[in-house]
């Protein structure tokens, strides 16, 4: 029988919970540590998962844990990171990477320096309509690109920035509607429209006027396959509503609303088309979105991706959404913000 690779939980937070249920899933894994800067949440954690809890970073950094995940507050990724890849941990980082680019580069290469996995959570990747849309993409299906589109219209009350001094903050979240609700939706874009040349750029705080950070943002991508796209993202839209990615080519249309394929149309019918129209007409599952509550997503993505990154450190694979996968949408997502800044468009090398 393999061994098991022991994990390491930083930061107990709520998405924390996610991260420990998903382990269960992984045959080849088991949670074997935590630490959060309260103790006593990291006790009580450890206690609700039959693990160990640590006192300090550095004790669990010093354990038997090969691996580790990130869960703390966003602005908070690469403190946390960089000394676990320092101290030669395997490392699943929560969105975004870090909140900046500078800082998203500093923790690549001290993975790399360090010969360590980065696997930086997009476990949108994982899920079958995705898989299912991205083949479509590599076999030229759309012919040439003309459009795509990211759509995040989400909800969130007044209390979910108030319960926690992080959120809505430029330090510690990052960004708002788009840096931490959009991200995903971002990275979906890119994974299947490749990479922008250029960025314009608007945002707002219509709702939420007690935060840093915008609530509501809008921007417009020139991409170097020469298709246009345009991006939104709020958590001031009631109730909330599934997000959506949009592609269209010349030879063909899809459209993703939350994991499901709703619209697919292909100039070059195929008989697993018809199949994946049924697919995507069936009832979506009750637990999958997000869109109004935080933590209304399944686990199911995070435990696909523990598992990608614990068969890569027993046997070499490659990740779905390595380092250099959660800088790029860090990177988009930081011009949008210049560009609202500025009134200026961004290009990109």
């Amino acid at each position: 029988m393999s061994r098991k690779v022991k994990y390491g939980i930083i930061g107990t937070g709520a998405i924390a919970q996610m991260h420990a249920q998903a382990l269960t899933g992984v045959e080849q894994a088991e949670l074997f540590m935590v630490f959060d800067i309260v103790t006593e949440r990291a006790k009580a954690f450890a206690e609700q998962h039959n693990c160990r809890y640590a006192e300090s970073l550095e004790e669990l950094l010093q354990s038997e844990v090969e691996a580790v995940t990130i869960a703390t507050p966003s602005g908070l990724h690469g403190q946390c990171a960089i000394p676990a890849a320092k101290a030669g941990k395997h490392i699943l980082c929560e969105k975004p990477l870090e909140v900046t680019v500078s800082k998203a580069n500093d923790l690549i290469r001290t993975c790399e320096s360090n010969n360590v996995r980065l696997s930086a959570v997009f476990q949108s990747r994982f899920c079958e309509s995705v898989k299912t849309i991205r083949q479509a993409v590599d076999e030229g299906r759309f012919g040439q690109h003309v459009l795509g589109s990211a759509s995040v219209r989400w909800y969130r009350t007044p209390e979910y920035y108030a319960n926690a001094g992080w959120r809505g903050t430029w330090e510690l979240d990052g960004g708002g509607a788009l840096m931490n609700q959009g991200i995903h939706t971002v990275d979906l874009l890119l994974y299947f429209n490749g990479d922008p040349r250029e960025v314009t750029g608007r945002f707002t705080r219509i709702m939420h006027k007690g935060i840093e950070v915008e609530d509501t943002v809008v921007g417009m991508v020139r991409f170097k396959n020469g298709s246009l796209g345009t991006i939104e993202a709020s958590t001031a839209c009631a109730p909330g509503f599934p997000r959506r990615v949009e592609l269209s080519g010349t030879q063909g249309s899809v459209t993703l609303e939350g994991d499901r394929i709703v619209r697919w149309e292909f100039q070059d019918e195929r008989p697993e088309d018809k199949v994946i129209r049924e697919q995507g007409a069936a009832p979506a599952e009750p637990k999958s979105s997000g869109a109004r509550d935080p933590m209304g997503i399944s686990s199911e993505g995070h435990r696909l991706q523990l598992q990608e990154l614990t068969e890569a450190i027993l046997g070499g694979h490659r990740l779905t959404a390595p380092g250099s996968e959660g800088k790029r949408a860090v990177e988009l997502i930081c011009a949008v913000y210049e560009s609202a800044r500025t009134g200026t468009s961004i290009s990109f090398l």
